[in-house]
């Protein structure tokens, strides 16, 4: 995938990004809201940056902040799973690593990028998510469309700790209906 918004550019994530995706899954702002455990290590983050490479049912992007006279700067990854054209696909991690960069619209952008390429060019009829309680982003999918479908109590293990994870939907005609 390649995706241009106002302020971003989502790419295929490749090798040399994933050093940084290590160290910004070492970031407590970062890992909070995220099943993503203290003690992974940068061999974990390749392993998986390499599992997902060869999955035909998964999809990693980097995404980019665009700065005139400069060169994109990396902000943030999405990690997609359970992908089956033509039916469905989970968004599995979405971020913006520097709190700095937060609250600027750059989520909205990079989500409904994502969404653009999943309804589009996957064909998708249903694309979902799942979150922690608390988690701030919350409101971002709401604002992009989804819908709550309920929570899975108890559902995600962290360090030894059970969470609630909320699941969210988006149908397609649905986001259709906000394009």
């Amino acid at each position: 995938m390649y995706r241009e918004t106002e302020d971003l550019i989502i790419r295929d994530s490749v090798l040399e990004d994933v050093d940084q995706f290590y160290e910004w899954e070492t970031m407590p702002e970062v890992t909070e809201f995220f099943s993503i455990s203290k003690y992974q290590t940068r061999e974990d983050v390749y392993d998986k940056y390499f599992l997902d490479k060869n999955d035909d049912s998964a999809d990693q992007f980097t995404i980019l902040l665009r700065r005139e006279g400069l060169e994109p700067l990396m902000i943030g990854r999405v990690v997609l799973g359970d992908l089956i054209p033509g039916w469905k696909g989970e968004i599995w991690r979405i971020y913006i690593a520097d709190t700095s960069l937060r609250n600027r619209g750059y989520g909205y952008q990079a989500l409904r990028a994502v969404m653009d390429y999943m309804f589009t060019d996957l064909e998708m009829e249903r694309v979902y998510l799942d979150f922690y309680t608390g988690n701030p982003a919350e409101f971002l999918y709401l604002k992009a469309g989804f819908t709550e479908e309920g929570v899975l109590r108890r559902n995600c293990r962290k360090d030894g700790v059970l969470h609630d994870v909320h699941l969210m939907s988006i149908l397609k005609d649905e986001y259709n209906a906000t394009i």
